[in-house]
């Protein structure tokens, strides 16, 4: 059952990772630590298993990989010889229990994590791939060391605990491991933009465009509401003079003067600049970008689209809010595959300066190219 539950959780986190635009950085990748639990607990033979376990259903399951390449051999070579390291270190070290191996252990998983690296990378990269030795050196050697060094430290504290607990003593390590990557995975999700329609496009950009604008949470409903109102309204029903103006409500203000242009000569009331309101310069923005992306239109990738919507800005549409779109787009294109993808970091419920501050930033670093 541990055996069962330690491949499990690397076939869990590797397929949430194929599913981001690039790996995760090895930040949260404890496979080296899972085949040293294998091996602490069932010895050489299944803890290769176990760490081979991505690379065959990589292979196998869903050909991200060719079945046979000089990538294979150079894989279950290393892995094969690091995990015959580790086996040399424990036998040697022959502690009588689990906790009395634990300095064992932790020498066994940096000496696994050094042959893998010699082997694997140093080795196959420079003369197959092209990689300068110095450059595998200091960016999948010397920086990758400090996470795995944490991840290895709670892999040892998850062998202490397997004598008492059982396979449950692998939930921390599980947690650790998975549900980064699954919230990964789940914000590089690839959702098309064009499986919407023209109004809920418009209504996705126009909730995304004022998250990066940082408005107000009552500007915020009324662009919503705008939004909305478009989507359902019927001719006439958003003509001015149906409404007296002591009750024009805000959102349907804003979704009246939709049509005006920055220059002047829009309509109904020829507004320019930042006399038309800002929820209708907002939605002005995410109703010519639904144009171009939504299903049954054109349906350009974000980075044409943008371009559109950049000559178009300062005639027609207002420069800022154009501004606000290309951030929308900077800040997710990193991790997510899809060129039309639909913008998401607006939904997540977190406080706004983690959620498109810092929280674009270290997603974009997790999932650099190594």
């Amino acid at each position: 059952m541990l055996l069962g539950a330690l491949a499990a959780i690397a076939a869990i986190a590797f397929l949430a990772e194929a599913r981001l635009k690039v790996a995760a950085a090895a930040y949260f990748d404890a496979s080296i630590v899972l085949a040293l639990l294998a091996l602490a607990i069932a010895g050489p033979l299944p803890a290769l298993l176990v760490w081979i376990v991505p690379d065959a259903i990589s292979r196998l399951v869903i050909r991200q990989d060719r079945l046979c390449s000089p990538g294979l051999v150079a894989t279950v070579s290393s892995f094969a010889l690091a995990v015959l390291a580790g086996y040399g270190v424990l036998q040697l070290a022959a502690a009588p229990s689990m906790v009395a191996a634990t300095p064992a252990l932790f020498t066994a998983g940096l000496v696994m994590y050094s042959v893998n690296f010699l082997f694997a990378r140093l080795t196959f990269a420079p003369f197959y791939q092209g990689f300068r030795p110095s450059v595998l050196i200091r960016s999948e050697f010397r920086d990758m060391l400090p996470p795995f060094a944490a991840m290895l430290a709670l892999g040892l504290a998850t062998a202490a605990l397997i004598g008492p607990l059982g396979v449950f003593a692998l939930a921390p390590l599980a947690m650790v491991v998975v549900v980064p990557q699954l919230a990964l995975a789940a914000l590089g999700r690839d959702r098309s933009v064009a499986r919407l329609s023209r109004p809920d496009a418009t209504k996705l950009y126009a909730a995304a465009i004022a998250d990066a604008l940082a408005l107000p949470r009552r500007e915020r409903r009324t662009v919503a509401g705008a939004a909305a109102a478009l989507a359902r309204a019927t001719p006439g029903e958003l003509e001015a003079d149906r409404w007296g103006v002591e009750e024009l409500p805000d959102a349907i203000l804003a979704a009246l003067h939709v049509n005006e242009r920055w220059d002047g000569t829009g309509w109904p009331a020829g507004l320019s600049g930042s006399w038309t309101p800002l929820p209708s310069r907002v939605l002005a923005v995410a109703r010519a970008w639904s144009e171009l992306t939504a299903g049954g239109t054109v349906e350009l990738s974000h980075s044409e689209a943008l371009l559109d919507l950049t000559l178009r800005a300062g005639a027609e549409l207002d420069p800022a809010v154009v501004k606000a779109a290309e951030q929308v787009v900077a800040e997710e294109e990193a991790f997510v595959r899809a060129p039309g993808f639909q913008p998401r970091l607006h939904r997540l419920p977190l406080p706004r300066p983690v959620r498109r501050a810092k929280l674009p930033t270290v997603l974009a670093h997790l999932t650099r190219p190594t």
